[in-house]
């Protein structure tokens, strides 16, 4: 490697629940870990927005439904930075203050670099390149655990993990988070349904949210209308989609307070890749897409890259 750039034993790519459960478990092995990540905030898909009037939205995952032992474990590991929500069909839990916190707990002692761009990879002798723009970093063990369209477009589509990942289908989402005024009509606490309004949940009933202030409403539409609509500029899938939502609970034009959209081209997977990770030499490439369609299979991914990883160095 080049001694001129800075050297890490382990370079983990995605700061979501498959990226950072992997970094966490490695950095208790007594690993040197870096975590890089493109966005602003930690959490990949398990997002929260927050707007003003204290509104906090997940716009990513909505909540947790543990069906493994290690998974239930962890959330109960995680104190204050999960609560449980009682629904019509069963307890779920989420993160607290949003979704996003959870994974942000999870990452609590982490080296996380933020708004960090992958640009390209190149494999060394002894580990693996990663550039950000102009400024290289060295690794050792190089693990990516970002959508696998992503990954493939990094890795090219020579290298020997490229067909796998072609194999894996993800579907977009739309998600339009809503600020309503307290006299706003509030039917119903979650429903499912299909086509633009797949899902409709009053967020600010989740535990630990202000109840106070305006109410909060998600929605999220289904894959084929999304990827129907899924270019439309923020603005315009917001103007769609906020009276659809009105319309729905009853609520007038005049109690709409704010409305963003936000779009996610790989929102869940449609065909997994049917194992909790892909390995070639020192890369392993792993995600909840590996297994299905919740977050908890990309922590359970994130979890047999690490201990892949330390069995084999």
């Amino acid at each position: 490697m080049d001694q001129g750039n800075s050297i890490t034993d382990v370079i983990v790519v995605g700061a979501g629940i498959t990226g950072i459960s992997c970094a966490r478990l490695l950095a208790q092995a007594g690993r040197r870990v870096l975590v890089l990540d493109k966005g602003r905030r930690i959490g990949g898909r398990m997002a929260t927005r927050r707007l003003p009037d204290r509104m906090i939205l997940d716009h990513g995952a909505q909540y947790l439904r543990p069906r493994t032992p290690g998974f239930a474990a962890l959330l109960a590991e995680a104190g204050s930075h999960a609560a449980p929500w009682p629904l019509d069909d069963g307890v779920v839990h989420v993160g607290q203050p949003g979704m996003s916190g959870l994974v942000r707990h999870l990452a609590e002692g982490l080296e996380v670099r933020q708004s960090a761009q992958v640009t390209a990879l190149a494999p060394l002798d002894d580990g693996w390149r990663v550039m950000l723009g102009d400024q290289a970093v060295d690794a050792r063990h190089l693990v990516l655990t970002i959508p696998p369209a992503q990954a493939r477009a990094l890795l090219g589509a020579d290298h020997a993990l490229a067909d796998a990942l072609s194999r894996v289908a993800m579907l977009p989402s739309i998600t339009l988070m809503a600020v309503l005024d307290r006299a706003a009509a509030r039917p119903f606490v979650t429903r499912k349904g299909e086509g633009a309004l797949a899902w409709i949940a009053q967020d600010s009933a989740k535990p630990g949210r202000p109840q106070d202030g305006p109410t909060g409403w998600v929605v999220q539409s289904d894959p084929a209308f999304s990827a129907v609509h899924i270019d439309l500029p923020f603005d315009a899938l917001a103007a769609m989609l906020a009276p659809m939502l009105l319309k729905a609970i009853g609520a007038q034009p005049e109690h709409l307070l704010q409305a963003v959209a936000h779009r996610w081209l790989y929102a869940q997977v449609d065909v997994p890749l049917g194992q909790p990770f892909l390995r070639q030499g020192a890369l392993w490439v792993g995600g909840d897409w590996c297994l299905g369609p919740r977050a908890e299979d990309g922590f359970h991914s994130g979890q047999a890259i690490a201990q892949d990883l330390l069995a084999r160095t």
